[in-house]
């Protein structure tokens, strides 16, 4: 078991929270062990910074995460703790930025002028050592932010209402995900994605003005950045595959494939149909919306 107390969890939330913070509880939420090493994490109450969580272990620095602004669960923050972690380990000389950029935008194939950036904010966390260098990146942060922004918005999304200003990001992600993730099936990945997209503009924003930033939270910024690009090349590429919404109507499995089409005059595709590598069966699929291709 990892040989920290309530006392220590709470003297380092309180040491490292501005303006006087209190820990008002803390106990120990959930207990890992994975490849020998032993991990908890704490649910901290506080009067200043409201819910915390806190992941600490017997070799790993001690880290806490806001429950409000990540809405993640114990199970979650864990996970990304030790992915956390596992990044920050390694040696300067092996690391390659390109390679964390893959891994964590499950190397889709996001837009170049993105890549770049990312790669080069992935360079400067190694070398961060100044409050100035930290407030650096979250700068880079929030361009990147709006690079994403403009790469992945276009006008007809926002109808008949006014156009976004170029550099407004929250509002572009918004008409984003209002233009495509529609319908209740979507309603969860709506709610998540949006709060992630919050969440992250608002701490790029905190580090950037921030007299108190560590390698730390700088190092989290760029892995939140990093991490919601990848979310929106996700759902681009969902978008650019309807049919994997689809599955057998016999079996059930997803396993389908585009053996024949029906389309209108002018091109429109108004039926697929599909059939299921599994056990052959057809199924027929009656295109109700036709998608509206992404400017690239």
């Amino acid at each position: 078991m990892s040989k920290r107390t309530l006392e220590d969890v709470a003297r380092y939330v309180e040491n490292q929270c501005k303006g006087g913070c209190k820990v008002l509880s803390a106990k120990p939420e959930q207990h890992f062990n994975d490849m020998g090493e032993e991990v908890r994490v704490w649910n901290v109450k506080t009067d200043l910074e409201g819910a915390l969580w806190v992941v600490e272990g017997d070799t790993m620095p001690m880290n806490f995460y806001s429950q409000e602004a990540y809405y993640f669960s114990a199970d979650e923050v864990y996970s990304f703790h030790i992915g956390l972690m596992e990044r920050m380990s390694k040696a300067s000389s092996e690391y390659k930025p390109e390679k964390f950029v893959e891994a964590i935008t499950l190397d889709n194939g996001i837009a170049l002028q993105l890549f770049r950036k990312l790669k080069n904010i992935a360079t400067l966390i190694d070398s961060a050592v100044e409050i100035e260098d930290f407030q650096a990146i979250g700068v880079q942060c929030r361009e990147i932010l709006i690079e994403l922004g403009n790469s992945i918005y276009f006008a007809e999304m926002a109808g008949q209402r006014e156009q976004p200003k170029a550099s407004d990001f929250k509002r572009k992600t918004e008409l984003f995900i209002q233009f495509y993730l529609i319908g209740s099936e979507n309603s969860d990945y709506r709610s998540i994605i949006r709060k992630l997209t919050e969440s992250t503009w608002d701490y790029a924003c905190k580090i950037t003005h921030s007299s108190s930033t560590t390698f730390y939270e700088a190092s989290t910024c760029v892995t939140l950045c990093t991490s919601l690009v990848g979310v929106y090349e996700n759902i681009r590429q969902k978008v650019f595959d309807p049919i994997s919404q689809y599955k057998c109507k016999s079996c059930k499995s997803k396993k389908l494939k585009p053996i024949d089409d029906v389309a209108t005059d002018d091109g429109i595709v108004v039926k697929w149909f599909l059939q299921c590598d599994e056990c052959g069966e057809i199924t027929e699929v009656n295109v109700e919306k036709n998608l509206v291709k992404i400017e690239i």
